[in-house]
């Protein structure tokens, strides 16, 4: 269970440092995080639901772990939303632009 949730982590961290560098012109990577991001939320939300058992693996306050996890989600779940407008607003862009060339 405990490498279980370092696995975890590090997906975040993997997917939070791709979220940094993303640009507004790379829809198609825009598009990848929000999937990633809502998948993550999922999971962090059902770490959060678990946080007794967790908590006790890893020798922390539930409530502390608790309150982290569900940091996760949020910041998953805001990821997620941000990627999604930057994908739509580049969809339009591409599609907005085919149509001023006829």
């Amino acid at each position: 269970m405990k490498e279980e949730i370092e696995k975890d982590i590090k997906q975040f961290q993997d997917a939070m440092e791709d979220f940094y560098n993303l640009t507004s012109e790379d829809i198609e990577k825009a598009y990848s995080l929000a999937i990633v991001f809502m998948q993550l939320a999922n999971r962090w939300t059902e770490i959060q639901l678990n946080a007794s058992k967790y908590c006790v693996v890893l020798e922390v306050p539930r409530t502390a772990f608790r309150d982290y996890a569900y940091e996760h989600y949020r910041q998953c779940s805001k990821a997620h939303e941000f990627c999604r407008i930057i994908w739509r607003q580049g969809k339009e862009e591409y599609k907005n632009s085919f149509q001023n060339e006829v």
